[in-house]
């Protein structure tokens, strides 16, 4: 039987494995985890606090408007939508995609990590700024087209997103917002392949997070989102409430306001914790000053 040094260096040698497997396992794992447990703390009371919403709802309390989603489009299919995203072919399509990319842009990989804390943290960040990008102009094309609109519409049927409603998309939605901003961030960065599948796995967690409803500070401190320039979950989750439709739409990005305050697109208003609500549609400003 091989050894785990063994089996990491013949990884390494594997640009099959190290590229294509290796993103693949991370975004996985990532949002399977993520998800499961965001649909946990949603299953219990101790978060209902901190559950965003709106004004503009008469106050209707958000497990009331995400049943209401599932009547429409069930938990079931939601769960399904994302599970053929995740483990269907285009997935398979992205990590050949992206094996064949990093044996041109980086055909020899010598080590796991950088050599040092900093080196890991600018690997990271040029990641997510890069990525994040990406994903802004890959989302915001697909409200300015009427074509990419048609198939960015099954994700926004859902109006008041949960966790694993995340991934309910098209492939041309996931390709778009997910699989060539990720390639961009990796040919533009060129990462040691541990930081990738970090990366990768925190990304695709947030994006479970950014849908869940929930606004915690706890989970904000636990994600980073109380750094500067982050978007916090209630960031996208206004996208959802506000943004149901094609052109002039807002908060396009993800990880960062930064992006959308750049070129124009910040939303004005965003939901509130339920806990905070009594002052009702928070301003934008509020949000960047946390």
């Amino acid at each position: 039987m091989l050894s785990a040094a063994a089996l990491s260096a013949a990884w390494l040698r594997n640009p099959w494995l190290l590229w294509g497997v290796g993103p693949i396992l991370a975004s996985v794992t990532g949002f399977s985890a993520a998800a499961a447990l965001l649909e946990l703390l949603l299953a219990t009371s101790w978060f209902d606090s901190c559950l965003i919403t709106y004004a503009s709802s008469s106050n209707t309390p958000r497990k009331q408007l995400m049943a209401a989603t599932h009547k429409r489009i069930s938990f079931t299919k939601q769960l399904r939508g994302s599970a053929k995203t995740l483990l269907g072919p285009n997935n398979v399509i992205n990590g050949i995609g992206l094996t064949l990319l990093m044996l041109w842009a980086q055909p020899h990989v010598a080590a796991w990590m950088p050599g040092t804390v900093f080196g890991f943290l600018v690997q990271f960040v040029a990641l997510s700024l890069v990525g994040d990008f990406g994903l802004y102009w890959g989302h915001r094309v697909q409200h300015e087209s009427k074509l990419l609109w048609r198939l960015h519409s099954k994700h926004h049927a859902i109006d008041t997103p949960s966790p694993f409603s995340t991934l309910f998309i098209h492939p041309t939605d996931a390709a778009l917002q997910g699989a060539i901003p990720f390639a961009v961030a990796a040919l533009v960065v060129r990462p040691d392949p541990g930081v990738l599948y970090i990366y990768i796995a925190a990304r695709i967690s947030e994006n479970a997070l950014n849908h869940s409803g929930i606004d915690s500070p706890l989970l904000d401190l636990l994600t980073l989102k109380t750094l500067p320039f982050r978007a916090p979950a209630a960031f996208h989750d206004a996208h959802h409430k506000y943004c149901n439709h094609a052109y002039k739409a807002s908060n396009y990005g993800e990880s960062f306001w930064l992006w959308d305050w750049a070129f124009g697109t910040l939303c004005p208003l965003s939901g509130r914790a339920a806990s905070k609500a009594a002052g009702g549609e928070a301003k934008q400003a509020d949000i960047k000053a946390r």
